[in-house]
């Protein structure tokens, strides 16, 4: 069994602030890495049932399922959201070599250690036993891409490190107008027109490729991060300004709304879109999350508390709890044949969800404890 999703990829702690002073923790993106963490396990506890199950004997947990990918495929968005804020910030300075030799080299470090190993326990579950030649299989199997499907987006991200270095250069010399424009045409190639082919059975051209999108979320990233810089969010992120006010309050009610819209949406059973992280109401919700977090108070690193110390502490983990959190989810459905299915899923789902989290947790604390791994790879 394959487990799609994706992760947040570690980044420095301390986020320059606004006009640069790097003695504001952005303490915000600590949280929303935790939550689309978080939001991820759960996430692929609820495609790995889909992926073993005829889910057409349980038309009502396949409808309960659907709500719940839908109010939960944010997560990816945002760590691609979080990404460009943080490496597209022109305040801080990320030459090519840097990104070759740390970011880069963390993720590339990150396939083959554990892509490998999975790759290895895939063949193994499918011929029943282990052969040495299975390790270089497995090499092979990294290469292609074609490990444990889960791992996709260290692909991707990897590929948006590389284009960093260019994308920090066209930023800062392309007018902020074209920019919006760019992103524009994006969203509406990738996510709205394929919707409204989807719902009204319509043929729209041009159609951009479905992997687009991404970009349209790291660049969002940049406008986020910039607009801050630009004075768009107020004193202490306390509220968001331009051309007038925006109050948090407003934008957790257009959370809220397009939450409840999109669970509204599957009531029917009627409603069948399925298109994950390219759903234009799941672009929506990330943006508002995101610019939700960005009102939030800063805080000074030196006056941080306890529970800053905890989100700080947990996000620290998020990138590991990503990497290992398949392998419980696996051990489960596949070779235990135990899935949320066989119990009462009002029950047995967080049930799953929350021992996935704590197994993941407690290994990406272990794993961390290593220094080599922590440093170079974790």
């Amino acid at each position: 069994m394959k487990v799609q999703g994706t992760t947040w990829i570690a980044a420095p702690w301390l986020a320059v602030g606004v006009n640069g002073d790097k003695r504001m923790r952005e303490a915000f993106l600590d949280k929303l890495r935790v939550a689309a963490t978080c939001a991820v396990v759960l996430l692929h506890t609820v495609t790995g049932v889909m992926d073993s199950a005829d889910m057409s004997l349980y038309p009502t947990e396949y409808k309960i399922f659907q709500m719940i990918l839908d109010l939960v495929c944010w997560s990816v968005p945002m760590f691609v959201i979080i990404s460009g804020y943080l490496f597209l910030n022109p305040a801080r300075r990320i030459g090519v070599g840097k990104m070759l030799k740390k970011y880069c080299r963390r993720i590339v470090l990150a396939l083959f250690l554990f892509g490998v190993p999975y790759a290895c326990m895939e063949q193994i579950a499918l011929e029943g036993g282990f052969r040495w030649g299975m390790i270089g299989k497995a090499f092979v199997m990294v290469l292609k891409g074609q490990g444990w499907s889960h791992m996709w987006y260290l692909y991707l991200i990897l590929i948006l490190y590389l284009l960093t270095p260019a994308l920090r250069y066209l930023l800062a010399r392309i007018p902020r107008a074209v920019i919006w424009g760019a992103e524009l045409v994006i969203f509406t190639g990738c996510s709205v027109l394929p919707w409204v082919s989807w719902v009204w059975g319509l043929e729209l051209q041009p159609v951009l490729p479905d992997q687009v999108i991404y970009l349209f979320y790291y660049i969002c990233g940049y406008l986020f991060v910039t607009g801050r810089q630009e004075g768009l969010f107020g004193k202490g992120g306390r509220t968001l300004r331009k051309k007038g006010i925006v109050m948090p309050g407003i934008l957790l009610t257009g959370i809220l709304l397009s939450a409840a819209g999109m669970v509204c949406s599957r009531l029917s059973g009627t409603y069948t879109v399925q298109m994950a992280y390219a759903y234009p109401f799941t672009a929506l919700l990330a943006l508002l999350l995101f610019g939700w977090g960005m009102t939030w108070p800063a805080q000074k690193e030196a006056q941080r508390t306890k529970a800053a110390g905890f989100w700080k502490q947990a996000a620290a983990l998020s990138f590991t709890v990503y990497l290992v959190h398949p392998v419980f989810i696996n051990v489960a459905y596949k070779a235990l044949h135990v899935t949320p299915l066989s119990f009462a899923v009002g029950i047995s789902l967080p049930l799953f969800f929350l021992g996935t989290l704590v197994l993941s947790a407690a290994s990406a604390w272990i794993l961390r404890r290593t220094a080599i791994l922590r440093d170079y790879v974790l």
